[in-house]
């Protein structure tokens, strides 16, 4: 949702998770020289609407491939179970309160698909839009390409700025080989507003500005609309708190994050799961900002960004499974909303955690669920690969209920979890 210079506008949300989260924003957008300021959440009484189930089919399985459910719920922990397939189809349920999600991984760990709620996005599909092979730019192939089907960019360096669409799989050549480069320009490389179920995996993100004409460049300050990111998700259209559309969240896998303004910014229910992605020396890693829902922010590896590693301004961010090394703050909070922190590993930063409402205890505390402040033992040489002697092999929180594609239990850090295997190359 971009809005107009001179244009108020009201926005009243509904927390899928919470019985609680109701929340308005009344901002207004003056000119480019003086952008919004965001106010406080506020709670008006809840009114969400009965809990229906939510059912997905997932056919066309091998034996051996495995098929992991996360599942973000409201007063628990996130869950995570791999179950290994036989090849019948496997049936998994839940609810319209869930953000629920599940990945296929084959025999080797490579993905095979991914499934958003109903909405799928199928990697296998015999539909391939290939780039530039078949396409010019890639925004012309994610035109023509309809939910399930898979964009498909090959390696080489591309400028453009692209807004993805529901259900449609864009898949770089490996991060390291296929560059989305914002040439220090203040603008946005890929859009998810309009794309639920989708998924963005393979690609380095890097070299995006901050827009002109926010004064205060701080990554909470002005309304969030107002930000440019390597990927950024909105949520546009209408959103009134009865609406149970919103539920599809997209995917953000596999990627390089490197010398952005932002890495990735989740807007206004910008619902999302971000995992087995490396942020790398940019100014703010990942922000969610305006009054988010729950999202997962799992199996990262986050490493010498210069302000933030992780910025949650009134989010429910689940925050698992992490490595957060050398970053002026490792998680900073604006309002009281927190989300589930558990199992990351903290690391040579200036200060761990940074509260800017101080009237709540702090949000986790070194030590306790999993979360520690050890060296994570990298390879090295830009290798963020985890060393034979490493504390965070094997200490992943879900243990053996979702084991990693070799039967080992799961790592924290981007290289661990059921998405594991891949590869930057």
């Amino acid at each position: 949702m971009q809005l107009c210079a001179g244009t108020p506008f009201v926005i009243v949300s509904r927390m899928l998770l919470r019985a609680l989260a109701v929340t308005s924003l009344l901002a207004a957008c003056t000119s480019t020289a003086d952008p919004p300021i965001g106010d406080p959440p506020i709670d008006p009484p809840p009114n969400d609407p009965p809990i229906t189930p939510i059912s997905i089919t997932i056919g066309d399985l091998q034996p051996g491939w495995r098929v992991t459910t996360s599942r973000l719920l409201d007063t628990v922990a996130p869950d995570e179970r791999t179950l290994v397939s036989d090849g019948s189809p496997i049936t998994l349920t839940g609810s319209n309160r869930d953000v629920f999600v599940a990945t296929i991984t084959d025999d080797t760990g490579a993905l095979v698909a991914t499934h958003a709620m109903n909405a799928p996005c199928t990697l296998a599909s015999p539909r391939r839009l290939d780039v530039p092979r078949d396409y010019a730019s890639i925004q012309a192939a994610i035109d023509a390409a309809d939910p399930g089907d898979t964009v498909w960019v090959a390696a080489g360096e591309y400028t453009e700025s692209v807004r993805l669409r529901e259900g449609v799989c864009l898949l770089g050549s490996g991060a390291k080989r296929t560059i989305l480069d914002a040439h220090g320009q203040g603008r946005r490389l890929v859009d998810l507003s309009n794309a639920p179920g989708s998924v963005v995996s393979g690609f380095t993100i890097r070299n995006t500005a901050p827009r002109a004409g926010c004064v205060n460049e701080d990554p909470f300050t002005c309304s969030g609309d107002w930000y440019t990111a390597g990927v950024f998700l909105g949520t546009e259209g209408t959103l009134g708190w009865d609406n149970p559309t919103i539920k599809a969240p997209p995917m953000i896998i596999n990627n390089v994050f490197e010398s952005n303004y932002i890495g990735v910014m989740l807007n206004f229910h910008g619902i999302a799961v971000v995992r087995n992605n490396l942020f790398v020396a940019n100014r703010n890693g990942f922000v969610a900002n305006h009054y988010q829902d729950r999202t997962l922010l799992a199996n990262n590896v986050f490493i010498d960004n210069a302000e933030l590693a992780i910025g949650n301004q009134a989010a429910y961010l689940d925050i698992i499974d992490n490595i957060i090394v050398g970053s002026a703050v490792g998680i900073r909070f604006e309002y009281i909303q927190t989300g589930h922190i558990r199992c990351n590993v903290f690391y040579a930063n200036g200060a761990n955690q940074a509260d800017d409402y101080p009237a709540v205890p702090p949000r986790f505390t070194i030590g306790t669920d999993g979360n520690v402040e050890l060296d994570p033992k990298f390879v090295g040489n830009g290798d963020y690969h985890l060393d034979a002697a490493s504390p965070a092999k094997g200490a992943g929180c879900h243990g053996d209920k979702a084991m990693q594609f070799d039967g080992s239990l799961p790592d924290i850090g981007a290289y661990g979890g059921p998405l594991a295997a891949w590869a930057e190359l």
